[in-house]
């Protein structure tokens, strides 16, 4: 009896694990195939990083742009894509305008400005200058700079237009993408992807006024300091340290070296004046400015502002420096959303409502 009732045991054993192991075969492919996916999708992501950056540049203009347009609607009771209409319409009016009206000043701000670069070389050690007026006779070299600044103009343009229309398709139809990119997530996930979209495009506008701010500020300061310290091309100086200032961390040092330059022309004093001109008006930006923004904004903590910087540059270059700090915002949210709240089950902590 006992060895008639050990024989279908007997035989239902390898059925058994025969079972199990498919079902671990079929778990260990699948698993290989989403690893497989993810890395061809970073790859990809990889080679199409410039394409990926532009876009992105564009997301952060449409963002501008509705958010404007939502003010105008706001006050003047048009549709959103009238009052969109109303705030392309006064960018154009602004840059062509201000381009024929300010344009002759600029260039001959500009052509100043070179000119007081050239006499700043000419106080370099003799041995320095005299290597680099060696580089300036070389004809085929000029040339090929030339060149090379050319087709980097050109590539910008390109750029441009394409960040330009990228962000007007967004922000005239916000919706279609949006709905695009929940669609993109498991039918239970829809209502959490719409949370986390509107965060991060709250965060992202944040940061747009908090950058463009401190960038008005010390634009503002830097023309008018140097005004007062009798240094040429004041406002071609101030223009441009109020562009690099949207580079956190290095871009004011860069913003100071041509008019450092330009006073050392002058006299080693006019330089030293400069300088610390340039460390008093970042030392006010970020110690008073700045500060007064962030309760409102965003606020990175510093090591991660460096390291996206580092990062950015190293990967991308100089639009990869341009875009970390937003790019570091999204990822702040994406992690205090989908990691911090959704997986350990903590209330997020952006830094900014730390400090409120």
């Amino acid at each position: 009896m006992d060895a008639t009732r050990q024989v279908p045991l007997q035989a239902g054993q390898p059925a058994t694990a025969g079972r199990n192991t498919a079902t671990e075969l079929k778990l260990f492919t699948w698993k290989m195939l989403i690893a497989a996916g993810v890395l061809g999708t970073l790859f990809l992501a990889w080679q199409v990083a410039d394409a990926l950056l532009l876009v992105f540049a564009g997301v952060l203009l449409a963002i501008l742009f509705q958010r404007v347009a939502g003010l105008v609607r706001r006050f003047t009771g048009l549709p959103q894509g009238w009052a969109l209409g109303v705030v392309l319409l006064l960018l154009a009016v602004l840059l062509i305008g201000g381009g024929v009206l300010m344009g002759q000043s600029v260039v001959s701000q500009f052509d100043q400005f070179s000119q007081q670069i050239s006499g700043a070389v000419q106080q370099l050690p003799g041995s320095l200058r005299d290597q680099i007026m060696e580089q300036g006779r070389d004809a085929s070299s000029w040339l090929n700079r030339l060149q090379t600044v050319a087709s980097s103009v050109m590539f910008f343009l390109g750029d441009l237009v394409v960040v330009m229309f990228t962000a007007i398709y967004l922000a005239a139809s916000p919706g279609v993408y949006r709905r695009g990119v929940i669609l993109l997530v498991p039918p239970r996930g829809h209502e959490r992807a719409r949370e986390v979209m509107d965060v991060m495009g709250d965060s992202l506008w944040k940061w747009l006024i908090g950058q463009l701010s401190a960038m008005a500020i010390v634009g503002v300061l830097t023309t008018a300091g140097l005004l007062l310290l009798g240094i040429p091309s004041a406002p071609a100086l101030g223009l441009l340290a109020a562009l690099l200032e949207f580079v956190p961390l290095i871009g004011p040092f860069l913003a100071a070296v041509p008019a450092i330059l330009i006073a050392f022309a002058q006299s080693p004093q006019e330089a030293l004046w400069v300088a610390l001109l340039y460390l008093a008006i970042q030392q006010v930006e970020g110690n008073v400015v700045m500060p007064l923004m962030q309760k409102k904004v965003v606020d990175l903590p510093p090591v991660i502002t460096i390291a996206a910087i580092a990062a950015g540059g190293v990967l991308f270059g100089l639009m990869g420096m341009f875009l970390a700090t937003p790019f570091a915002v999204v990822m702040l949210v994406l992690v205090n959303m989908l990691y911090i709240e959704d997986k350990l089950g903590e209330g997020r902590h952006f830094p900014s409502e730390d400090k409120a």
